[in-house]
């Protein structure tokens, strides 16, 4: 079995332990760290024994289209280096008999503690401070930045899976309340409420729901809008509801802070205490090592013909 690694930070991450596994499995390696196209890699479509297409999605630029791959002979499976596969199009990996994998719950300490930055950046208004380059006025400041105290607020998380799990955990330690709603009750010592009464109740909110079509539908335009304007919503999800309404609700005064997940350059252009920083949540030494871990894993189980993380 051959496994054909594209990874730009393959050599920084790898170690010799995960090598060894490696190479104990019988798996021969052929890696590529300098970003290229696939079609470059010339062994790869060359006919000889099966093999593995081992991928960090940043190597494609979050793109891995048919054309890619449909040529590359005795394809066993395609093991993204992420949680999300939407990047990969899957047709004819379906069609014939291509597992795609994932890596799973590698980042949750991680995205959970950047959550919990946000919220506690947001509570001081410190994005508004950022923009303005900190003034002090002590006639008029003080006000004008004045933050929010969290203990004793309450906190709304919505989908209580890993990371949902992980943020509560953290606002309990703070002194806050946690109330939640999920598609399904669960063990927990929260309390369970419907989505509508959390929107409207809660001090600080987190949507963590995995996103899919019915995700997508839930945290509609009148949900957003019944937020108290002394609230605070933080999202680590992408795509899950419309981002727009909220950064209006920003402008006009009808919400205290919203945090999410920006473009490059994006945080000083929006108006009003809103913190919109590129995607730096899962990126932490303890993050990135579980990620290998768990990509070598999965290449491991590949050459034994077994797939837990199949998506497919």
């Amino acid at each position: 079995m051959k496994a054909f690694i594209f990874d730009p930070l393959w050599n920084e991450l790898i170690n010799d332990n995960l090598i060894n596994q490696i190479e104990k499995s019988g798996i021969e390696l052929i890696v590529t760290t300098n970003i290229a196209s696939l079609a470059d890699c010339t062994a790869l479509y060359k006919e000889g024994e099966q093999r593995i297409l081992c991928l960090n999605p940043d190597y494609v630029g979050w793109k891995l289209s048919v054309e890619d791959y449909k040529n590359i002979p005795n394809l066993k499976a395609i093991l993204g280096a992420a949680t999300s596969f939407s990047w990969i199009d899957m047709s004819y990996a379906n069609d014939n008999n291509i597992a795609i994998c994932n890596i799973r719950n590698f980042s949750t300490q991680a995205v959970a503690e950047w959550a919990s930055t946000m919220m506690f950046n947001l509570a001081r208004q410190v994005p508004l401070l950022i923009k303005d380059n900190f003034p002090l006025d002590f006639d008029k400041d003080y006000m004008k930045y004045r933050g929010i105290e969290l203990k004793g607020k309450t906190v709304g998380i919505v989908g209580l899976g890993n990371i949902g799990s992980a943020i509560a955990e953290r606002a309990q330690g703070l002194g806050m309340n946690v109330v939640y709603w999920s598609q399904s009750k669960k063990e927990s010592t929260y309390e369970y409420i419907d989505l509508a009464q959390l929107f409207s109740t809660a001090d600080i909110i987190f949507p963590t729901m995995v996103i899919n079509k019915e995700s997508k539908k839930m945290i509609t335009s009148e949900l957003l809008t019944s937020m108290k304007s002394s609230a605070i919503l933080v999202s680590v999800v992408h795509d899950l509801f419309d981002e727009q309404i909220v950064l209006e609700m920003i402008r006009k005064g009808k919400l205290f802070g919203f945090g999410f997940e920006g473009e490059p350059g994006e945080f000083i252009e929006h108006q009003g205490n809103v913190w919109a920083a590129p995607a730096y949540a899962w990126t932490t030494d303890g993050s990135m090592n579980n990620a290998m871990v768990k990509w070598v894993e999965n290449m491991i189980n590949a050459a034994q013909s077994n797939f837990p993380n199949k998506v497919n």
